[in-house]
């Protein structure tokens, strides 16, 4: 995998520009989306089908984000798609939204994985100049379109709800209805990274600001056993005593205690233990990969009883890929 050194070099050249450029009036084109409709939980319409009275429950398997990360993604998928498992609904935060958009758009696991190793961080990083962000997130738009062949969420074969969070308004909000590589650019938009994403009178950026694993959200569209996959809360890195892993911890303490209580209300909680040594590197994704295909097998005895059974009580598991 090649180095982000370079553009992390180049980000930083473009704050120091942005900076100066604040008094021109930033030089990026917003990205204005009016046709995103994203909507607060209770307004979330379930998307259930009939089916006969002994069907097993209904998988919903919610994405959670962390930037790189999200590589550990794959390797809990692979290891469903080994066991024979697959989900019929999804949701995703940030990193999670792009896993649960190429799994909603009926990709197979060799499919997504080839799809996924084969991008680059400098593929996905369009740099502007803005007092918003160094990133502009429409490179990641363009890549959910072109590698899904979808334009429209409603068109995907799988229910598919988008986190994102509502700047103004301080709400977590699922995006149900627009344009696909819009909706994962939005939730994808980090604070101060990624320009934000304007959608009516609303500001949007990163959904895992408020919603880390969207638990409720997959249960609101129908899920009735979810399996919620958290790779940022679980462990943590050693501080550097520097200004910017200082505010990158606090914005991770702040978002984790947030999203605690939903998290648990996940009937599986996967947290694989692995922490990459860089937050913008995709050097590590093998490993990362390999922990969430470790994490996921702690899991599937249990699973799959309870998806072969025509009753199922709910609860909450926790289950940590560290031994």
């Amino acid at each position: 995998m090649r180095s982000v050194s370079p553009l992390a070099r180049t980000v930083a050249g473009i704050a120091l520009v942005c900076g100066l450029a604040g008094v021109l009036g930033g030089c990026a084109t917003p990205n204005r989306y009016d046709s995103l409709k994203a909507v607060p939980l209770d307004q979330v319409e379930a998307a259930t089908r009939t089916r006969p009275a002994d069907h097993p429950p209904r998988l919903g398997i919610a994405f959670g984000g962390g930037g790189v990360r999200g590589f550990m993604h794959l390797g809990v998928l692979r290891a469903l798609d080994e066991a024979g498992i697959r989900a019929e609904v999804v949701t995703g935060s940030s990193v999670g939204a792009i896993a649960a958009t190429l799994y909603a758009s009926g990709m197979g696991y060799p499919e997504i994985e080839r799809r996924v190793l084969a991008v680059s961080e400098l593929d996905l990083a369009d740099v502007v100049i803005s007092r918003q962000g160094g990133l502009n997130g429409r490179a990641l738009a363009e890549w959910i379109r072109d590698e899904t062949g979808f334009s429209q969420i409603r068109e995907l074969p799988l229910p598919l709800g988008i986190a994102v969070t509502d700047l103004g308004k301080g709400q977590a909000l699922l995006i149900v209805e627009g344009d696909l590589g819009e909706a994962v650019q939005t939730s994808a938009s980090v604070p101060g990274v990624v320009v934000p994403v304007q959608s009516q009178d609303a500001t949007y950026v990163d959904g895992g600001v408020l919603t880390i694993v969207p638990v409720r959200f997959a249960r609101a569209l129908g899920a009735e056993l979810v399996v919620g996959i958290d790779i940022y809360c679980g462990n943590g890195a050693a501080l550097k005593h520097n200004a910017l892993d200082t505010l990158l911890k606090t914005f991770r303490l702040q978002s984790c205690r947030l999203s605690e209580g939903e998290s648990a209300e996940a009937d599986f909680l996967i947290r694989p233990g692995f922490e990459p040594a860089s937050d913008t590197s995709f050097a590590q994704s093998d490993e990362a990969v390999m922990a969430g295909y470790q994490a996921a097998q702690i899991i599937l005895p249990e699973l799959k009883a309870r998806l072969t059974r025509h009753r199922f009580v709910g609860g909450a598991g926790d289950v940590s890929g560290t031994p």
